[in-house]
């Protein structure tokens, strides 16, 4: 499988660079695929449904100020999904014109969305604390809660699920459950 790296920028200084799968690439979104190491476990109604080594399948969308991480346990069952409110994508390519590195700027705030579609912003205190430090100014504090609350409408709505679903019709993605068990 061809992989790609993400740079991972976190105001006001923070840089990390994670080796993901490379699943699918177009004009509009990248597809990637990672065993997670998040902050802390993401507990809902009782249930771990964000923890290391689950799997998530990436989709970052060209233009949009949101990606959105389908994830899964490790017993390979969704548990929900995972959506960083960020500044949209920047591609890097290589001197053959092939997707070798892409960058995201995370804007702190996170939306972790169940199945049934009820969901919890996650890391506002780091949001705010970011805004109270300077790391983020006024304007893209502004753009940043304009945007979760945007990302809500569409979940709401129904929309997010249905443009991954689109994504993964166009793309002929088997089910990403079988994918996901047999990721490394």
């Amino acid at each position: 499988m061809e992989t790609v790296t993400l740079t991972y920028k976190r105001p006001p200084n923070r840089v990390n660079h994670f080796q993901q799968e490379l699943l699918y690439l177009d004009d509009e979104v990248i597809v990637t695929s990672q065993r997670v190491k998040p902050s802390s476990p993401i507990v809902q109604n009782g249930e771990t449904v964000l923890a290391d080594n689950f799997a998530a399948v990436w989709f970052v969308f060209t233009g949009l100020w949101y990606d959105v991480g389908k994830v899964y346990n490790l017993n390979n069952e969704w548990t929900g999904y995972y959506c960083d409110v960020l500044k949209p994508v920047k591609r890097n390519v290589d001197t053959n014109g092939k997707l070798n590195r892409f960058e995201i700027t995370d804007l702190f705030l996170d939306l972790w969305i169940n199945p049934d579609r009820t969901y919890e912003i996650q890391d506002e205190d780091e949001f705010e604390e970011a805004v109270q430090k300077g790391a983020i100014d006024a304007e893209l504090e502004r753009k940043a809660l304009e945007v979760l609350r945007a990302l809500i409408a569409e979940v709401e709505a129904g929309h997010v699920e249905r443009r991954l679903q689109e994504v993964m019709s166009r793309v002929g993605f088997p089910d990403l459950q079988e994918y996901i068990g047999n990721l490394g």
